[in-house]
C-alpha cells in the first residue's frame, strides 16, 4: 500500500532484495576518483572518526549520531528506508505490513527463521519485548521518553508467533519513519534486562554484555576505552544476518578507530592507515582531498544543522526580543564561506532545506540586521556605554566540525554591532552535555542529525515543551504544543502544511532556537572503496560498503 501523509511510499511484501541489489539511483557525487581494476577485495575495512559512543548502545538511551549508527551497524529494526531515498521503505525484520483505514493499527508480518546470536529464535514477542521493555525503562535522555513512544503507542501485541501489531493512541503520520529508526531496533532479551531506568552499559573487556543489539549485519567483538575514552571498536560479520544469503555484508570484519581531533585523522586518511575516514574532517582538509589523486572524496545531501540555544533562565535571554536581536545580528552565509569553505548552506527554519513543508522564516530577521539588533536592544536597555555581555559556549572535543572557528565567526558578528560583548567558552562533549542538564550556559550551540526523515523530528524535539525539553533552554508555548501535537497526528499533507506554516512562524516571533547552517555530508575514502552513500538519512550502511584491495 501507499501511505500518504507526508509523501511516504511503502514497499510491502518485498523480498530482502529489493533492499540490497538497488543501490541508490542518485549516488553521491566523487571527485578523484582512480579506476581500481582488481577484482580481489581484502575482507576488513578499517575507518577512521573523531566520534565515540556518547552514553551507551542501548537503543532505550542512545540519542546520538555515533551511537545511532552502530545500533544500525549491529542490530535491526523491522522496516528499512531503502539507501538513497527519504520516503520509500522496505522490508528489513518485516516481511509485510498494512495499516487500517484510522491509521490506529498497524500489522507487521515478520520473518521466520531468524535466531539471536545466542540462538534464541527471533518472533513476534521478541518485537513486543523491546518496544515495551525500552518504553518502560524511561531513560531520561533517551529518545523514547524524548520523541514520546509512550504517548503515541497503546499497546504492542503478538497474536501470533510471526505476527506483531501495534495499535496507536492516535494517527501518527511518520510512524514507518520512527520504525527505521535507531530507537526502534530489537534487541536481544537475553542481554537486555527490563529493569527500569537502567539501560546496557559499557562492560571493559566484554564486548556481548555491553551490548544488547543483534540480528544486524555485524557482531561488536572488541570495545576498547583508554583513559575512558573510545579508542577501538572491532565488529565481525554476523552469520545470522537475514541478508547474509545473498552476500551481505560486503566487508566480513570492520575495525573502527576513534582519533582525537580531525588533524589526526586527516594525517591517517592520507597516510594510508586507514581505509575511510567520516566524521569530523575540517572543511581546509575536505578541499585539499579532492584534489589528491590517492583519495576518493564522497559528497551527499546533509541534513544536519547547527543552531543556537538561549537559557531562558538566565537573564536576558528570557525576553524573547534580546533573543531576535542576536538572529539579527549573525551573517550566515559568511559563516558558511569562511568557516565551512562553502560546504554547507545557510539554514532559515530548524526544518532543513529538502525536507517536507521546509520554509525560510528566519529571513525576516535578515542577516547581519544591525539596525534591528540595535533597536531590539535598546528597548531592553542596552547602549554602547552599556553592553549585553553574554557567555557563549561551543563544544571542544570534536563533536560537532570546526566548533571553535564557528564560534569566533559569532563572537566577531555579534561584536560589530557595538552593543554586545561576547565571552567565549569551551568544553568536552561530556562537560557540554554536563553543562546543558546543569543550565549553566547562557548561550550555547548544538548540531543534530535527524531520528526518522520527517519534519516532526525537526520540531517536536526542540518545542514541545512536554516532550521537547531534553535542551534545558525551559521554552515553553501552549500554542506551539498545540500545534505540534496536531501536525504530528493529521495524515492530511495539505492540512499539515499549513500547520507546519505556522509553527515556522512562531519560531521566528518566539526565538528560542536560532538555526544557523545546514552541512553537507561527507567521507573520504581509498581510490577502490566502493559503495559509500551519503543520503538524507544521514545513515551510513557500513554493510554495503566494499573495502578495497
Amino acid at each position: 500500500m501507499k501511505y500518504a501523509a507526508a509523501g511516504i511510499v511503502v514497499v510491502a511484501g518485498a523480498g530482502a532484495g529489493v533492499y540490497y541489489a538497488t543501490r541508490p539511483t542518485t549516488p553521491p557525487t566523487t571527485t578523484a576518483i582512480t579506476t581500481a581494476t582488481t577484482t580481489a577485495h581484502k575482507d576488513t575495512l578499517i575507518l577512521g572518526t573523531t566520534d565515540s559512543i556518547e552514553t551507551s548502545l542501548d537503543p532505550a538511551e542512545v540519542w546520538d549520531f555515533f551511537g545511532a549508527s552502530m545500533i544500525y551497524t549491529l542490530g535491526a529494526p523491522l522496516v528499512y528506508i531503502k539507501p538513497g531515498t527519504s520516503d520509500v521503505f522496505v522490508p528489513a525484520l518485516a516481511t509485510s505490513w498494512t495499516t487500517s483505514e484510522d491509521g490506529l493499527t498497524w500489522t507487521f508480518q515478520l520473518r521466520q527463521g531468524l535466531k539471536f546470536s545466542d540462538g534464541t529464535p527471533f518472533t513476534a514477542e521478541s518485537v513486543k519485548y523491546s518496544f515495551e521493555r525500552n518504553i518502560g525503562l524511561a531513560m531520561p535522555d533517551g529518545p523514547q521518553l524524548g520523541l514520546g513512544y509512550g504517548d503515541m503507542i497503546a499497546s504492542v501485541a503478538a497474536p501470533s508467533e510471526y505476527t506483531v501489531v501495534f495499535t496507536l493512541k492516535a494517527p501518527f503520520a511518520p510512524f514507518l519513519a520512527l520504525l527505521a529508526f535507531s530507537g526502534s531496533f530489537i534487541v536481544n532479551p537475553n542481554y537486555a534486562p527490563n529493569t527500569p531506568g537502567e539501560a546496557v552499559q559499557y562492560t571493559e573487556g566484554d564486548a556481548r554484555k555491553s551490548n544488547p543489539n543483534d540480528l544486524g549485519p555485524y557482531l561488536l567483538t572488541e570495545w576498547t576505552r583508554k583513559g575512558g575514552k573510545d579508542y577501538q571498536m572491532m565488529f565481525d560479520a554476523n552469520p545470522n544476518y537475514f541478508g547474509a544469503a545473498d552476500g551481505y555484508p560486503e566487508a566480513k570484519h570492520i575495525i573502527i578507530r576513534m582519533y582525537s581531533d580531525s588533524t589526526a585523522l586527516a594525517l591517517a586518511m592520507k597516510s594510508g592507515d586507514i581505509d575511510m575516514a567520516f566524521r569530523q574532517l575540517s572543511a581546509t582538509d575536505i578541499k585539499d582531498m579532492q584534489s589528491n589523486p590517492n583519495l576518493k572524496v564522497w559528497e551527499g545531501t546533509g541534513s544536519f544543522i547547527q543552531y543556537i540555544c538561549f537559557q531562558e533562565a538566565i537573564p536576558p535571554f528570557n525576553d524573547p526580543r534580546a533573543r531576535r536581536a542576536i538572529a539579527a545580528a549573525l551573517d550566515r552565509r559568511e559563516l558558511v564561506d569562511t568557516v565551512f569553505l562553502g560546504q554547507g548552506i545557510p539554514l532559515y527554519s530548524q526544518i532543513p532545506n529538502g525536507m517536507s513543508y521546509h520554509e525560510d522564516p528566519f529571513k525576516e530577521l535578515g542577516d547581519a540586521n544591525l539596525q534591528l539588533t540595535e533597536s531590539l536592544l535598546g528597548e531592553l536597555g542596552y547602549t554602547t556605554q552599556k553592553k549585553l555581555v553574554l557567555d557563549w559556549w561551543y563544544e571542544s572535543s570534536g563533536h560537532y566540525p570546526q566548533s571553535a572557528d564557528l564560534a569566533a565567526v559569532f563572537k566577531a558578528q555579534l561584536e560589530r554591532s557595538g552593543l554586545i560583548e561576547v565571552n567565549l567558552h569551551a568544553a568536552d562533549w561530556a562537560s557540554y552535555k554536563t553543562n546543558r542538564d546543569a543550565k549553566s550556559m547562557q548561550v550555547y550551540v548544538y548540531g543534530w542529525y535527524p531520528d526518522y526523515v520527517d519534519p516532526d523530528n525537526y520540531v517536536q524535539p526542540f518545542f514541545d515543551s512536554v516532550g521537547g525539553s531534553w535542551l534545558g533552554m525551559g521554552y515553553s508555548n501552549p500554542k506551539m504544543d498545540e500545534l505540534i501535537q496536531e501536525a504530528r497526528s493529521i495524515t492530511d499533507p495539505v492540512k499539515r502544511g499549513e500547520l507546519y506554516s505556522e509553527i515556522q512562524k512562531i519560531m521566528v516571533e518566539d526565538c528560542p532556537i536560532v538555526p544557523v547552517y545546514q552541512g553537507t555530508a561527507w567521507a573520504v575514502t581509498k581510490p577502490d572503496v566502493t559503495g559509500v552513500n551519503l543520503d538524507i538519512t544521514q545513515n551510513m550502511y557500513y554493510w554495503l560498503i566494499t573495502p578495497g584491495s
